[in-house]
């Protein structure tokens, strides 16, 4: 995931009040490292992703994405927010991956990413990691593992 993410990309203690909010928030992470080509296209598509299945996968994490010709570069963007969200009907979300891929990579580069989060989502000690860093490298290390 190394050329996925960068310190710039990760935002702890981020505020938002709503799903929408933490999108909206981490697609400019990514927008502001030139990895979009269309910053309102990328989150309509992720929008309408959310819309269609809600993506928390339990543990307080959600992990929404956006595959379209929105984006230029494949990218990773993490929030830890400063207070949980409403993320699905049953569910609260207080860390967030953000997945952005071009189209042309959809199927493959999109499931890699989302097999490797989920991996170590799965792992106490990762999400327990998550939950006290204090810096963004900390962070960058514990998904560059």
């Amino acid at each position: 995931m190394n050329n996925l993410i960068n310190k710039e990309m990760i935002v702890l203690d981020l505020e938002a009040k709503t799903k929408d909010d933490v999108i909206e928030k981490l697609s400019r992470v990514i927008e502001k490292q030139e990895r979009l080509i269309d910053f309102e296209g990328y989150v309509a598509q992720v929008k309408r992703r959310e819309e269609q299945f809600p993506t928390s996968v339990g543990f307080e994490v959600s992990i929404p994405h956006g595959k379209c010709d929105s984006v230029k570069t494949a990218a990773l963007a993490f929030a830890r927010l400063k207070d949980e969200v409403q993320w699905s009907e049953e569910e609260k979300a207080k860390y967030v991956f953000l997945i952005a891929v071009p189209e042309a990579e959809a199927g493959n580069t999109h499931l890699q990413i989302l097999a490797q989060l989920s991996r170590k989502i799965m792992r106490e000690e990762f999400r327990n990691n998550l939950k006290e860093a204090q810096q963004v490298e900390e962070i960058l290390e514990l998904l560059e593992v």
